[in-house]
């Protein structure tokens, strides 16, 4: 007997939601792991950069725009996984 296969949609506020408490994560829950743990590295080498005296201030759009873009890519991830399984998120 033939059972169809049931798939979960993904939530696209908690994929972004977990991003922003830790960066990436919301991408590596989505399963573009490499792509999850480039955006963490990045945003980690800029906070780590922003403790530098002096020059460390004028890293910190560069770190919150990294950051930023890691809620949104987290919340994307979330949506083209939806879509390419047919579900409207």
């Amino acid at each position: 007997m033939h059972y169809p296969m049931k798939v979960q949609s993904r939530n696209p506020v908690l994929y972004a939601l977990a991003s922003a408490l830790i960066a990436g994560l919301g991408t590596m829950l989505g399963g573009r792991v490499g792509r999850g743990i480039l955006i963490l590295c990045t945003v980690a080498f800029f906070g780590i950069a922003m403790l530098i005296p002096f020059i460390g201030w004028l890293l910190f759009p560069v770190w919150l725009a990294a950051w930023a873009f890691s809620i949104y890519d987290g919340y994307a991830t979330a949506r083209s996984w939806n879509t390419r399984h047919g579900i409207i998120s």
